[in-house]
């Protein structure tokens, strides 16, 4: 967060968040990152599949009460899912229980909320976007954005790190990508 004297940043007045940059790729992970890349191969495996696994999980939760916040599962929206789980067949049995926990349960215990901010903890900011990009498809999927709908996609933008503002870029872009398909 920057102090602005007529919209000009001029010093910062606190840090939100730290990120590490790879002078390789140029994406920018989580400082924490760092420690990982100096374990072996083994353990490196290991985080990435978490990582993962983490992402799908979240990406399947938030998909699927995204899909039910309004008290419709349109056709359309599972297929959405249904998708998004092949495209993970290592998971795909434990996607399809997340997916039928969060149909019965919604989001008890926070469950949703509780994965979103282990993705914020745990995966790179491209990842955390990727992540609200496809759980937004579930927006578009049938056709139009209930306001119960709208106002969860901005909280889920919170809840990783995101402010709620982005919700509307996040839409545009989605939105022309729909066009250009």
């Amino acid at each position: 967060r920057w102090f602005t004297l007529f919209f000009i940043p001029v010093f910062p007045i606190n840090t939100l968040d730290s990120f590490y940059e790879c002078n390789s790729c140029s994406q920018a992970y989580a400082t924490k990152i760092k420690s990982v890349l100096a374990e072996t191969t083994e353990n490196r495996d290991q985080v990435i599949e978490r990582a993962k696994n983490l992402y799908a999980n979240a990406l399947i939760a938030a998909m699927t009460h995204m899909a039910i916040i309004d008290n419709e599962f349109a056709a359309e929206e599972e297929r959405e899912i249904d998708d998004v789980i092949m495209k993970f067949p290592q998971y795909e049995d434990e996607l399809r229980s997340t997916k039928s926990m969060v149909i019965e349960n919604g989001n008890n215990d926070n469950y949703v909320f509780n994965l979103l901010n282990q993705v914020r903890n745990e995966l790179s900011s491209e990842a955390i976007l990727n992540l609200m990009a496809q759980a937004a498809i579930v927006l578009l999927a049938d056709g139009k954005i209930e306001k119960e709908e709208e106002t969860l996609m901005k909280e889920y933008l919170i809840a990783c790190g995101i402010p709620k503002d982005f919700y509307r870029t996040l839409l545009d872009k989605l939105k022309k990508v729909e066009v250009q398909h």
